[in-house]
């Protein structure tokens, strides 16, 4: 090929592409960034914490197995690095049981037995499921470096017009928020990742619904997840509070709980 036909290829061929490539990526920040705003802007942005109160409906094998009275209790961390949040799920009238997940590392399961640590591959389950929330993605992750945000074109889902944002980041983690065409409130989180096990794909979807202006916060009060196709928890809130001040010490055990002790390997091969 000759110097004028590479050029000619470049200027018409590989040019055009990058343009594109670089239009779709403004478009994606541009939708971001009006997701955010319909969140409630600074506001939204500017959520220390939440709780969500209600009923969780847990499905097995998309049959309903469980209900139970819910609080949801949700910190954000200022950590420059890391998981910058913090989860604590309560089930119960009595708020006897509940789960700890503390952005650390750590997590914890804690009965009226004790508080016994969670498995480390239920950890890292966690934790992906974090990063790969469109909630915490447009809350905490919009401003990381060498994040893309990539606008893949408008569809009808579910019978509501969306736009679709393909969203990538610096470990190559992909997820698709679809935002309501209209109000560029999400209404869908989904994602794809291999597992442990063996090595098949996982796919995650998450819907949000029912949002209510709460505190300057448009939250949703109905949210629903899926694995692999089928529905396992599904989360009603009749109360929403947002920056209660919840303390640090709701995220952790105390150190003087008690301990339920962790079986052994050999103890599970026996």
């Amino acid at each position: 090929m000759t110097r004028r036909n590479l050029i000619r290829a470049s200027v018409f061929g590989i040019a055009p592409a990058f343009v594109r490539a670089q239009t779709m990526q403004e478009k994606g920040r541009k939708l971001i960034a009006e997701a955010q705003l319909a969140l409630g802007g600074e506001k939204f942005m500017g959520m220390r914490d939440r709780i969500e109160e209600g009923r969780a409906y847990s499905y097995y094998r998309e049959r309903l197995s469980g209900l139970d009275v819910a609080r949801f209790e949700t910190m954000y961390a200022d950590a420059a690095t890391g998981i910058k949040q913090r989860d604590k799920q309560v089930f119960g009238k009595k708020q006897d049981y509940f789960v700890i997940f503390g952005g650390d590392g750590k997590a914890w399961d804690v009965s009226y037995r004790g508080a016994k640590p969670m498995e480390e591959e239920v950890i890292k389950t966690w934790e992906e499921g974090v990063l790969r929330n469109a909630m915490y993605i447009l809350r905490c992750r919009a401003n990381e470096k060498d994040m893309i945000f990539e606008r893949r074109g408008q569809e009808v889902f579910e019978n509501q017009p969306v736009e679709i944002v393909d969203v990538t980041d610096s470990e190559n983690r992909e997820v698709a928020i679809y935002l309501h065409a209209s109000t560029k409130l999400p209404v869908r989180g989904y994602y794809k990742r291999q597992n442990t096990k063996d090595k098949g794909w996982d796919e995650q979807d998450t819907r949000y619904a029912k949002y209510r202006l709460t505190q300057g916060v448009m939250w949703p009060w109905a949210i629903t997840r899926s694995r692999n196709g089928e529905r396992n928890l599904e989360l009603y809130s009749n109360e929403v509070t947002i920056n209660s001040g919840l303390p640090a010490s709701n995220f952790e055990v105390g150190a003087g709980a008690k301990m339920v002790p962790t079986k052994k390997a050999s103890d599970k091969v026996k």
